[in-house]
This record gives C-alpha cells, sequence and structure tokens, in this order.
C-alpha cells in the first residue's frame, strides 16, 4: 500500500459547476426575429400594411427591391416613400388585380406616372381605365335625389303627426302645403318609393301610416289620409334606403295611377 506524505497532497477548493456552453447555432437562431408577414410603409404620410406575398410578385420593383433590403436589416421597420399616398392606394390595387379604373380626380397620365416611380409595367391603356366625369355627375346627382326625397319625407311625416295629434277625428285628411320647408313639391317624386318611405317614417317615429286619395291627384295639395299603425306595418318598421329614379328618368312620365306628378295641363 503506497504510503504519501503529507506535504506532496496539494489543497483544494470544492470544485465550481462548469457553466454550460451556449450552441452557436442555438445563438444565432435566437437573434434572429422571424419575417414578419406584411411590410409596413407609410407613403407621403399615410399608413399602409401590405402583404409580403403581393409585393413579391413584382421582385424587380422598387418596391421588391427595397422591401427585400430591409427585411434583412430591420423587419419591422416602417419604409417611407415620398409620394402621394392617395394615388398609391391605387397602385396598390393595379397590383392586386393588374387592372383598375380610376376616378375622375386622378389623371390617368399621373397614375403611369407613379407606375413608373415604382417600377410596375402596365400592359396597355385597357387595364387602365378613366371613370367618366359625366357618369360621377349622374351618381352625384342621384345622391342629392335621394337624400332629398328622405328629407321632405321626414318633413311630411312629422307635419302628418301634428294635424293627426290636432284633429277630432281618428282618420283626418292631412293636407302638405307649401308652408313647411320642403326641398320640392311631394308631386316631384317617384309615387311607389315616396309612399314607402314616408310610411316608414310614420310607423318607425309617430305610429301611424298613410293612404293617398284620389283628390290629392287633382289639387295643388299633397293630400293623405292618416291612421293609426296596423300591428304588421308596426312590426316592419325599417326605411327603404333605394335607388330612386328622378323624375327625369322615369319612363312612366305623368301616368297618375304609377307617378305622383302633377297632371298636365
Amino acid at each position: 500500500m503506497p504510503i504519501f506524505h503529507p506535504l506532496t497532497l496539494k489543497q483544494r477548493g470544492p470544485k465550481r459547476a462548469q457553466q454550460p456552453r451556449m450552441d452557436d447555432t442555438a445563438m444565432d437562431n435566437d437573434a434572429i426575429d422571424p419575417v414578419p408577414e406584411t411590410v409596413k410603409l407609410n407613403v407621403g404620410g399615410k399608413q399602409f400594411e401590405v402583404s409580403r406575398c403581393l409585393i413579391k410578385q413584382y421582385p424587380d420593383s422598387m418596391l421588391g427591391r427595397l422591401v427585400s433590403e430591409t427585411w434583412q436589416s430591420a423587419p419591422t421597420k416602417t419604409i417611407f416613400i415620398d409620394r402621394d399616398g392617395d394615388i398609391f392606394a391605387h397602385v396598390l390595387n393595379f397590383m392586386r388585380y393588374g387592372s383598375i379604373e380610376l376616378p375622375c380626380t386622378i389623371p390617368q397620365s399621373m397614375f403611369v406616372r407613379e407606375l413608373d416611380f415604382y417600377g410596375i409595367s402596365s400592359t396597355g391603356d385597357m387595364f387602365i381605365k378613366q371613370e367618366s366625369s359625366i357618369e360621377t355627375m349622374k351618381a352625384l346627382r342621384q345622391n342629392i335625389h335621394n337624400a332629398e326625397l328622405h328629407h321632405d319625407m321626414l318633413l311630411v311625416a312629422a307635419t302628418c303627426y301634428h294635424q293627426y295629434m290636432s284633429a277630432s277625428s281618428k282618420n283626418p285628411i292631412v293636407h302638405i302645403t307649401d308652408n313647411i320647408d320642403l326641398k320640392h313639391s311631394p308631386f316631384h317624386y317617384h309615387f311607389p318609393t315616396a309612399m314607402n318611405i314616408l310610411n316608414g317614417y310614420l310607423v318607425k317615429f309617430h305610429g301611424l301610416e298613410a293612404v293617398t286619395t284620389q283628390e290629392s291627384l287633382f289639387s295643388s295639395d299633397f293630400v293623405v289620409e292618416v291612421k293609426e299603425a296596423s300591428p304588421d306595418s308596426r312590426n316592419d318598421v325599417n326605411v327603404l334606403v333605394e335607388t330612386v329614379p328622378s323624375p327625369s328618368e322615369s319612363t312612366i312620365g305623368n301616368t297618375v295611377n304609377y307617378v305622383f306628378g302633377m297632371p298636365s295641363r
């Protein structure tokens, strides 16, 4: 049995546990954030969030190159582009669908210039259509006509209610004259639609409904018979909001059975 001299033995402290070494590959994976599915753009102060798949369809465009370089350094960074943000919204739609119909407020030449800036080619004028100013004017005129119709029928409904409450009979005849602030005479409007809207407002706000009389077709006043709304009418109080044909576009003319218009004299 070997004998060890006490002086030859070195006194050592407790052995420290060795820190586990992190794998370099794991460190690299933790340091890299996943690439987001969308990219954020600030175009002329307007914020956009565009899918990565859409921009990848145009790899040679300015957007494709700019986004690709930015993803490598800062994938979540918002990219600022000093261009018109309103037109850029239409550029995105052109990228999505391959064609577009521009509003009359954006000239086609200006839109093509923006496409050239972003490096997106248009295959021909047939894929870029310009909204006609005439069509826009017609749409605006129709919207104004509809708004005036609802405005006037709401006032007529309120007048019917006040005359109904002050009348002695249960089903009074109401005369709507020119002393209320109507945009047009009630005879101006398309009769079936006007009556549907009027009854919608009467039922919804006043619990009443109106029935036209034959005398109203031969009078300068708008004459209706007002009565309490039936249970069926009370259960359906939706006021119709629909495209109302303007008087000039009506194909029925002044036929008293369909159009509530002043008879020709």
